[in-house]
């Protein structure tokens, strides 16, 4: 299980680039929430080259550092195989949050 909040101030090709939370290794079900503060901030969300969403515009918050669960769900708990996660922003004016959380599909025994 793991579950990694990622704070954004400037367009980037992978915001995930540099976290450990990138590399899925086994398959697993992904869950990512995203809000912003100022209008038109986009971003998107990638396994390997394959969209797992589209780039898209985010839930404005009234203040940085705001996630609300109950409304800024981006991507529901959606299967993956493995490979690395990238988190392209494309648009950011002050400030963006995200929550992803990667859970396993399959527990040992």
């Amino acid at each position: 299980m793991a579950s990694k909040r990622v704070p954004v101030n400037a367009v980037t090709d992978d915001a995930l680039a540099t976290l450990e939370i990138r590399k899925v290794d086994v398959p697993s079900f992904v869950t990512m929430w995203g809000s912003c503060v100022t209008n038109g901030d986009k971003v998107g969300l990638k396994l390997n080259s394959t969209d797992i969403m589209a780039e898209g515009e985010l839930n404005i918050e009234s203040s940085g550092d705001v996630i609300d669960s109950s409304r800024d769900l981006l991507v529901p708990r959606t299967f993956v195989g493995t490979g690395s996660l990238r988190l392209p922003v494309s648009a950011v004016t002050t400030e963006l949050q995200v929550l992803i959380d990667v859970q396993p599909a399959f527990l040992p025994v």
